[in-house]
């Protein structure tokens, strides 16, 4: 525990000093927040990664309060002794980079080209992570009533509502770990997705078929899965497979064993229910930050 602290202490430490090693003509304190300082060179990092990431201009006013919230989260995290290690912030970079169809290098090399420190953004990575636990852990599990789904539905015009019950049955063709074969067996999957016509008699020409999994059938709803793939699954006939993709134990396809109608469902309902843990997720998050404003020393600078 002690160490897993000393770890949070000296990362949340480092991003807090993040603009230390920019050029001193470019760390112009505009504002201290108990005691650490956000330069003009972090605001104009900050409006920088918000052009790159997420093709927007914000305002040098609105990148700058953005940063104080983000030391508050940090503080806050340090305060609390949270755990959180570089393995964490790296993972999450990695995320954004594979997204983006780069390597975490790549994407660094790539912010490095337009002037944007890949700290800056591992900084908002860490705060937004750390912040997210700390909700969570104030307001507890966001609870969505299904009673709040189904008005929101009804505003939305959706009074009939019904899903699809699907029957799958997962295929695996397993490829060992550090293995790496996953062309040849997505070749293999196809070849048989070709010719796989019904569930019971393909689950017996499946088992024949060496290192290949038949798991145990399972109903899913529409309304519990995300459009995309609410549509391979409606395009899929019955006793056909579904496109094969790679998973964690190998390559993946189902069989389509069974569709029918659920009255009392929506396709739409995971996203409502979504779209309402969210902003309950952000009114909580924005009800705390106002409590740690109030309690932070924020000094603005003038010049």
């Amino acid at each position: 525990m002690l160490l897993r602290h000393f770890l949070l202490t000296a990362l949340a430490l480092a991003f807090l000093a993040l603009g230390a090693g920019a050029p001193a003509q470019a760390q112009q304190i505009i504002v201290m927040v108990n005691g650490d300082p956000i330069t003009t060179f972090d605001v104009s990092q900050r409006q920088l990664m918000h052009q790159m990431i997420e093709r927007k201009s914000v305002s040098a006013q609105q990148a700058l309060e953005d940063l104080i919230d983000e030391r508050i989260k940090i503080q806050q995290a340090i305060r609390l002794k949270m755990e959180v290690e570089q393995k964490d912030v790296d993972r999450l970079y990695a995320s954004v980079a594979e997204r983006s169809g780069r390597t975490p290098e790549q994407l660094t090399e790539g912010f490095k080209q337009q002037g944007l420190n890949d700290r800056t953004f591992k900084q908002k990575l860490f705060a937004d992570y750390v912040w997210g636990q700390y909700v969570r852990a104030r307001s507890g599990t966001v609870n969505v009533r299904d009673a709040d789904v189904v008005a929101a539905l009804q505003k939305r015009g959706e009074t009939q509502m019904i899903a699809t019950e699907y029957t799958l049955m997962p295929i695996v063709f397993v490829v060992p770990r550090n293995a790496g074969n996953y062309a040849a067996r997505l070749a293999e999957a196809n070849a048989l997705r070709g010719r796989f016509t019904d569930c019971d008699a393909g689950a017996q020409t499946v088992k024949s078929l060496k290192e290949v999994v038949v798991r145990p059938k399972v109903t899913r709803l529409s309304s519990e899965m995300p459009p995309q793939l609410r549509q391979i699954l409606d395009k899929t006939e019955i006793g056909r497979l579904t496109p094969p993709e790679v998973a964690q134990s190998g390559v993946e396809t189902f069989a389509i064993c069974g569709k029918r109608e659920v009255r009392g469902e929506s396709a739409q309902k995971k996203e409502i229910k979504d779209e309402l843990s969210n902003a309950q997720f952000a009114a909580e998050s924005k009800k705390f930050m106002a409590e740690l404003r109030k309690q932070s020393l924020i000094e603005y600078r003038r010049h």
